[in-house]
C-alpha cells in the first residue's frame, strides 16, 4: 500500500497569502456543489469548510488539494515545469510562483499538463522493477486506445480478484518508452492536520487518492517490458493483460527465456569490465554470493569499490563457479552527483529510480552483459 506524507493544511494553504486568487479559481471548479461563498472565501474561511463545511464536491476537491501537495517536493517542482514546458504552457511568466500556487494553477488551468507532471512523478517514485522482454520489438500502435482497452480489461480481472472493479490506466511517452501508472481506486484514509492547540493539533480524516499504484514501461525499440506490483499473482496479471490489450498477444511475454534477463554470473569472469563514456563512472560497490564449498559459505562484500577489494583480498579468483545473488552498481552522471544506485538480483529483478537516464543505465547494463540484450 502506497504511503503518502500527512497533509498539513495550514502549511499549504498560508502559502496563498496575496495569491487567494488562485485558491478561488481552484475552488470554483465546484462552484454550486459546496456549500462555500467562493467569491468572498479567504485563507481562514476555506479553512473552516476544510473542518466543518459540506457539499457534494467537497471529497473530489481535498483529493485534488492533495494531489497538488504531493507535487510540492523539489523532484514535483522540476515535473510540473517540464510537463508545461511540453505542452508550451507557461503558467508563471515572471518565475515567482512558490511552487504550492504552480501547482494549484496548473490544476486548475489545464488537468491533462498536470496529470502527465503527476504521473511522472509517480513513476519517479517506483524503483523495484522485474524484467521481460518479448521476441521481437513489436510498436503498440495506438498507445490512448491501447491504454483504455488495458483499463477495461483490468477492471474485469479487479473485478472478481478484488470485488472491485474500480480502476484507472493513465500513460504518457518518453522517447521509446510507453509508461503505463495503473491506479487501484481502493481508498484509504489520511490524516488533514489543521494548527488546533499546541499539544493537540486538531486533526480531520479525509478520502485519499486511490492507495495502490502499479507500473509498466514498455521500450517499443527492445521489446523489454519493465514492471512493478506488489504480489507475484498481480504481477502475472497486469503482464498478460498488458501484452494481450496493447500487443495484441497474451503471451508476448511468457514462456521461453523472456523472464531470464539477468546474468550476474558475467561479474566473476575473467573479462567482465564496466566500461562507461564520456564523465560517466561506475563501480560495483556491493556483491553478496555464495561458494560452492563445505559448509556452503556466503559472503556480502560492500566497498567502494568490490572488484579492487576482492583482488586484494585473494577472493576475485573464487568467483569462477560461485552463486552471485545480488549485485549493486552505482554509475555517476555530470547532472547527478550522487550517482544512481541499480541493484539487480534473481533472473530479473532490478531497482532503481528509473524516470532520469534509464535507457543509458540499461545500455551499460547490456554492455557489460549481465542483463541480456
Amino acid at each position: 500500500m502506497g504511503k503518502h506524507r500527512t497533509f498539513n493544511a495550514d502549511r499549504f494553504l498560508d502559502k496563498f497569502q496575496g495569491k487567494e486568487s488562485i485558491l478561488r479559481g481552484y475552488v470554483g471548479i465546484w462552484s454550486g456543489r459546496l456549500d462555500l461563498d467562493i467569491p468572498n472565501m479567504n485563507i481562514l474561511k476555506f479553512k473552516e469548510f476544510l473542518a466543518n463545511g459540506d457539499g457534494d464536491g467537497k471529497d473530489e476537491l481535498i483529493e485534488g488539494l492533495y494531489r497538488a501537495y504531493d507535487l510540492c517536493t523539489e523532484r514535483g517542482h522540476e515535473d510540473l515545469l517540464a510537463a508545461c514546458r511540453d505542452w508550451g504552457y507557461d503558467p508563471d511568466p515572471e518565475g515567482e510562483l512558490p511552487v504550492e500556487s504552480l501547482s494549484l494553477k496548473v490544476r486548475t488551468e489545464d488537468e491533462d499538463i498536470f496529470n502527465l507532471a503527476y504521473d511522472r512523478n509517480t513513476l519517479w517514485r517506483a524503483e523495484r522493477f522485474s524484467l521481460f522482454k518479448g521476441n521481437e520489438a513489436k510498436v503498440i500502435a495506438d498507445v490512448p486506445a491501447a491504454a483504455k482497452r488495458f483499463q477495461e480489461k483490468l477492471a474485469e480481472i479487479f473485478k472478481e480478484d478484488k470485488s472491485s472493479d474500480r480502476v484507472l490506466v493513465r500513460q504518457y511517452r518518453e522517447g521509446s518508452y510507453s509508461n503505463f501508472i495503473v491506479y487501484h481506486e481502493k481508498r484509504t484514509k489520511a490524516e488533514l492536520v489543521f494548527k488546533g492547540s499546541k499539544s493537540r493539533p486538531m486533526v480531520s480524516p479525509t478520502v485519499l487518492r486511490p492507495a495502490q499504484q502499479d507500473f509498466i514501461s514498455y521500450n517499443n525499440e527492445t521489446g523489454q517490458l519493465e514492471i512493478e506490483a506488489r504480489f507475484e499473482n498481480e504481477e502475472t496479471a497486469l503482464r498478460k493483460a498488458f501484452a494481450g490489450c496493447c500487443l495484441g498477444d497474451t503471451d508476448f511475454f511468457e514462456g521461453g527465456d523472456s523472464g531470464k534477463r539477468i546474468k550476474l554470473t558475467r561479474i566473476a569472469e575473467d573479462d567482465f569490465d564496466m566500461s562507461v563514456e564520456g564523465e560517466h563512472s561506475a563501480v560495483l560497490i556491493e556483491l553478496h554470493f555464495k561458494l560452492k564449498q563445505l559448509h556452503g559459505p556466503s559472503f556480502v562484500v560492500r566497498s567502494k569499490n568490490v572488484m579492487e577489494t576482492l583482488d586484494r583480498n585473494h577472493l576475485r579468483k573464487q568467483l569462477a563457479g560461485a552463486e552471485i545473488r545480488k549485485a549493486v552498481f552505482k554509475i555517476g552522471f555530470p547532472d547527478d552527483k550522487r550517482g544512481k544506485r541499480v541493484e539487480l538480483s534473481g533472473s530479473n529483478r532490478i531497482k532503481f529510480k528509473r524516470a532520469t537516464h534509464a535507457e543509458e543505465v540499461f545500455r551499460y547494463l547490456k554492455n557489460w552483459k549481465v542483463v541480456v540484450g
